[in-house]
């Protein structure tokens, strides 16, 4: 008998999402994305969906809930969680959390804190190994800007490090009139 090799996966071209809350993410070609620009309450609500997979995931940025400091005080203060699996990840650098949600379709979430706002990643997993790998696709290649906390005490900003116009030096006159 002859061995089979199992086939080649077909190559998928990842686009990048900056958005402009501090955070960029990679996806694959293919989805599409609405960024609800009608929702003012969140700082991130970006929904990608796929025609011939049913389901969605979600990119969330929401205010941090009151006595919420880490990622593992946002799991113990969301009711949705209660009784779910929860692991410990990351994401973003950050330490988060991997949190399955039963019910039908079954929800996964990886979530952190970072800068006092609740960033998440939301699965609804109507179809559960396509949407799973796409959390975890997304989810991997999270990163947050540049946080203001690695400008050094000198005012000096490290070469590697991304700078924004608010965070650039700026000489200052006062005009006298």
């Amino acid at each position: 008998t002859q061995l089979s090799l199992p086939p080649t996966p077909t190559p998928v071209s990842l686009l990048t999402w900056n958005d402009p809350n501090g955070f960029s993410f990679q996806y694959p070609d293919g989805l599409t994305i609405n960024k609800h620009d009608e929702d003012k309450e969140n700082y991130a609500h970006i929904e990608l969906t796929h025609p011939n997979h049913p389901g969605k995931l979600i990119v969330w940025g929401k205010d941090v809930p009151a006595n919420v400091a880490d990622a593992a005080s946002w799991v113990k203060s969301d009711t949705r969680f209660l009784g779910a699996s929860i692991l410990d990840t990351e994401m973003g650098g950050q330490p988060a959390k991997k949190v399955m949600v039963a019910g039908n379709p079954q929800i996964l979430v990886v979530g952190t804190v970072y800068d006092s706002i609740v960033w998440s990643v939301e699965a609804t997993l109507e179809e559960p190994e396509y949407w799973t790998t796409m959390l975890t696709s997304i989810t991997n290649s999270f990163t947050f800007a540049t946080a203001k906390s690695d400008v050094t005490a000198a005012g000096s900003i490290p070469s590697d490090t991304a700078v924004s116009s608010e965070d650039a030096p700026v000489d200052e006159e006062e005009v006298v009139e």
